[in-house]
C-alpha cells in the first residue's frame, strides 16, 4: 500500500488488475451491436488541444462557423493553418498600406452613412 494505505501503490494497483482479468470470465459481456470502424493506418493522427475562451469570443466563432455551414473546430483549424502559412513571412509594406487604407474608408463611409430608420 501507499504511504496514507488508502490507495494502492502502481505496481500493485497493475498486479490486482491483471490477477483479475486473468481470473475473470469476460465470456457473457456483450458484443457491440456494430462493429466499430478504426482509421486507416495511414490516417493523420488528431490532436485535441483545449483552449479556453472568453465567452463572447466563443460565441462569435460559433456564429461564423455557422454561417459558413463548418464546425467550429474546422473553422479554428483553417486559421491555425493560414497562420502557420504566413508566419515568418514579411508583408509587402505597400500592400499592408492599401488595406489599412482601404480599413479606413470602409470606417469613414460607415460613419457617413445616415443611420436607416426603423
Amino acid at each position: 500500500m501507499s504511504t496514507d494505505d488508502s490507495l494502492p501503490m502502481a505496481d500493485e494497483y497493475v498486479a490486482k488488475v491483471g490477477e483479475w482479468l486473468a481470473t475473470t470470465d469476460l465470456s457473457g459481456l456483450p458484443e457491440p451491436s456494430e462493429p466499430v470502424d478504426l482509421p486507416p493506418q495511414d490516417a493523420p493522427v488528431t490532436v485535441v488541444r483545449p483552449v479556453r475562451l472568453p465567452y463572447e469570443l466563443d460565441a462569435l466563432v460559433r456564429a461564423l462557423a455557422d454561417a459558413r455551414g463548418v464546425s467550429m473546430s474546422s473553422l479554428i483549424r483553417d486559421w491555425i493553418a493560414a497562420g502557420l502559412a504566413t508566419a515568418g513571412v514579411v508583408p509587402d509594406p505597400v500592400t499592408e498600406i492599401r488595406r489599412g487604407l482601404e480599413t479606413a474608408q470602409r470606417a469613414l463611409d460607415a460613419l457617413a452613412t445616415p443611420p436607416k430608420a426603423a
